[in-house]
C-alpha cells in the first residue's frame, strides 16, 4: 500500500484542475479540492470578476487565471478529462462532443446539493461519457473529498 499512498500523493500534486464559473457551486469545489490537497487549483470567471477572485483566493493555493481561455490551456492537454457541473447534461454533453478532440475523456458530475448544503452524504452523479476505467478512477478520487454518495448515470438518465 505504501506504493500505492504515493502514486496518490503524486497524482494530487501533479494534476491540474481547472474550474471554469467561479459561481457559489464552483468556489465549494474549488475550496473543497484544495483543502483536501490537490495543489493546482486552476479557476476563473468572467474577466471583470478577476481583481476580485484573486483578492478573495490570495494565500489559498488555488490559482486564479483570467479566463476561460488560460483555465484551459492549463488543463485540457492530450488525454485530459474533462466535465461539467450543469444541472441538464444533454447540451453539455453536447457541446463537449463537437468541441472537443476525440482523445479528450468526458467524465462529467453533477452535485445534488447546493453550495450551503454539506456534501457529506449528498448525492453526486457520475456520468462516464467518454473515458476508460483508469481516467474514472482519476475522477473518482477527486471527487471523493466531497465525502458523497456517489451514483453512476448516463446522461440521458440524468436528464
Amino acid at each position: 500500500m505504501p506504493n500505492h499512498n504515493k502514486a496518490i500523493k503524486a497524482e494530487m500534486e501533479t494534476l491540474q484542475l481547472g474550474i471554469i464559473g467561479m459561481g457559489d457551486m464552483g468556489k465549494l469545489y474549488a475550496k473543497k479540492l484544495s483543502a483536501a490537497g490537490w495543489k493546482n487549483v486552476n479557476v476563473c470567471d468572467i474577466p471583470t470578476k478577476y481583481d476580485s477572485l484573486r483578492q478573495e483566493f490570495e494565500g489559498t493555493g488555488i490559482t486564479v487565471m483570467k479566463d476561460g481561455h488560460f483555465v484551459s490551456r492549463k488543463t485540457t492537454k492530450l488525454g485530459a478529462i474533462v466535465g461539467g457541473q450543469t444541472s441538464v447534461k444533454a447540451p453539455e454533453i453536447a457541446a463537449f462532443e463537437k468541441h472537443l478532440p476525440e482523445d479528450v475523456h468526458i467524465i462529467t458530475c453533477h452535485s445534488m446539493h447546493g453550495p450551503t448544503v454539506s456534501s457529506r452524504g449528498q448525492p453526486l452523479v457520475i456520468i462516464n461519457h467518454r473515458g476508460t476505467p483508469e481516467k474514472l478512477g482519476i475522477v473518482e478520487r477527486i471527487l471523493s473529498c466531497f465525502e458523497s454518495e456517489i451514483a453512476y448515470l448516463a446522461y440521458e438518465e440524468h436528464d
